[in-house]
């Protein structure tokens, strides 16, 4: 009797860990020229005028974006995706051993300062990813409360960005959560995204506190709900190879709409996105086959919650799409899109015409938002410095930064600030103020004085006020 009882205990417990994964673990450095290759076989996606129903297309324009309002080193996201240094694993709770899982610190730190020291602003990084090690699942497929630790790793990934003037855009979720990847159970992730209960077990055990506990960090750019969702679903991503489960894109929607409301709910000044496939997906244009799944309305009507909207979008582009879905070769146009737009994943390779060098400037000149290369690990640093630096090169020299005549050189400047056509009648106390309105260099200054040494500041963007009359110029390191 006790061999049968510890062969059924045997058998059930091997069943539970059966539902994961054992596909050896890999970091893949790859990993979007595979997510290319199953596109191409997709083509719904490749051609997808062929496939479009004009007659369900509902198309609302209200909340309409001004096209020519000014980008500013302020305003305008530009950085790169980590967007993980180990894929599933960086921060994270092995459900077979209790191996725990820490962010590389040190590599973070890499990173971070290389992006900073470009004049970045914003890194996109992933968090549960696949769900290989986090969120953590009971024996009910239930998730359950995370570990402390999950806390305390976020923060000081948060807290290294603010200490670079940097912001984190987390991304919580991949469409390799349904994929046959190590350690992932696919059956479970459904689960998540289909059914009530496990869903409201993921919101009140997982995220919510995790929101909570970060709350407005500083070092907080937005939540992101998924990555690429479409190709998980039936709709978009049948062709897609590896996956063991589907959803359909509604499932996508509803999920989305509810979980920014239940975010929303709780930390209403968070800003919340999501990462869609391409214009295929987040534009309204009929007669190329592309809808906005993502627009307030559409989302509500699957989810039913009104808080549950989208700040802001992010857009990804791949040669896949070809021209005609590409922010390079198209502008922002608040007639197709209801909100600012990010595009958050592209590779930094000349693309149709258009050199990598320039790809930025593009979509600055096209009216887009933001810029996120792909990817640390997928393209070397050498290839996306240039390309995050001339976005504060470019802004520097369209920005007015000439305020009643006076004028600041050399901008960008290596040590040494000039100025010109500053009337003063007495010395005025001159203060160069970073991005989070720190002070870092005060100096007197007279209608003699002709200079500013400020070769002692780190390099980076700041802001120069004179004595309080003339705000806002401003000077990069």
């Amino acid at each position: 009797m006790k061999i049968l009882t510890a062969f059924i205990c045997f058998f059930f417990c091997a069943q539970l860990s059966a539902q994961r994964s054992k596909k050896p673990w890999s970091n893949p450095e790859n990993y979007k020229e595979e997510v290319i290759e199953s596109i191409k076989n997709s083509p719904q996606i490749i051609h997808p005028e062929l496939y479009f129903n004009k007659n369900e297309y509902i198309h609302t324009d209200k909340n309409k974006m001004d096209i020519n309002s000014k980008i500013t080193s302020d305003s305008f996201v530009n950085g790169i995706n980590i967007a993980w240094v180990n894929f599933g694993k960086d921060v994270g709770l092995d459900p077979d051993f209790q191996t725990q899982y820490h962010p590389d610190m040190e590599k973070f730190n890499e990173i971070m300062t290389a992006v900073s020291d470009a004049g970045g602003n914003v890194i996109r990084w992933w968090y549960h990813t696949n769900g290989s090690t986090n969120p953590v699942f009971d024996d009910d497929k239930k998730v359950t409360a995370n570990p402390a630790f999950f806390y305390d790793d976020i923060k000081s990934i948060l807290d290294l960005a603010a200490s670079k003037d940097l912001k984190i855009q987390i991304c919580l979720w991949s469409f390799d959560m349904l994929k046959d990847q190590w350690n992932v159970d696919a059956a479970a992730n459904k689960k998540l995204l289909t059914e009530e209960i496990y869903f409201q077990s993921y919101i009140d055990n997982a995220l919510l506190p995790l929101v909570n506990e970060i709350g407005d960090h500083p070092g907080l750019y937005a939540w992101e709900i998924f990555n690429e969702a479409e190709g998980m679903t039936v709709e978009y991503g049948n062709h897609w190879a590896g996956f063991i489960e589907r959803v359909s894109i509604v499932d996508v929607q509803k999920f989305i709409n509810k979980t920014a409301a239940a975010i929303r709910a709780e930390q209403p000044n968070v800003k919340i996105t999501n990462g869609a496939l391409g214009f295929l997906t987040s534009i309204d244009d009929q007669e190329k086959g592309y809808e906005n799944l993502y627009s307030d309305e559409k989302l509500k009507e699957k989810g039913g919650e009104e808080k549950g909207y989208l700040d802001f979008y992010n857009i990804h582009y791949y040669n896949w799409a070809g021209m005609d879905g590409s922010p390079f070769h198209n502008e922002y146009n608040p007639e197709k899109l209801d909100k600012e737009a990010v595009i958050a994943e592209y590779y930094p390779d000349d693309t149709f015409g258009v050199s990598s060098v320039d790809m930025i400037i593009s979509l600055m000149q096209n009216g887009w938002h933001g810029s996120l290369l792909w990817s640390w690990t997928d393209r070397s640093w050498d290839v996306m410095e240039p390309i995050i630096a001339s976005a504060t090169d470019y802004i520097l020299s369209v920005e007015e930064n000439d305020y009643n005549g006076v004028r600041i050189y050399p901008n960008p400047t290596k040590g040494v600030v000039n100025i010109i056509g500053l009337e003063l009648e007495s010395e005025v106390t001159i203060e160069i103020i970073d991005p989070t309105g720190k002070v870092v260099k005060k100096q007197l200054y007279s209608p003699a004085t002709e200079s500013i040494d400020i070769s002692n500041v780190a390099k980076g963007v700041y802001y120069i006020n004179f004595g309080n009359k003339l705000s806002k110029m401003i000077l990069k390191l």
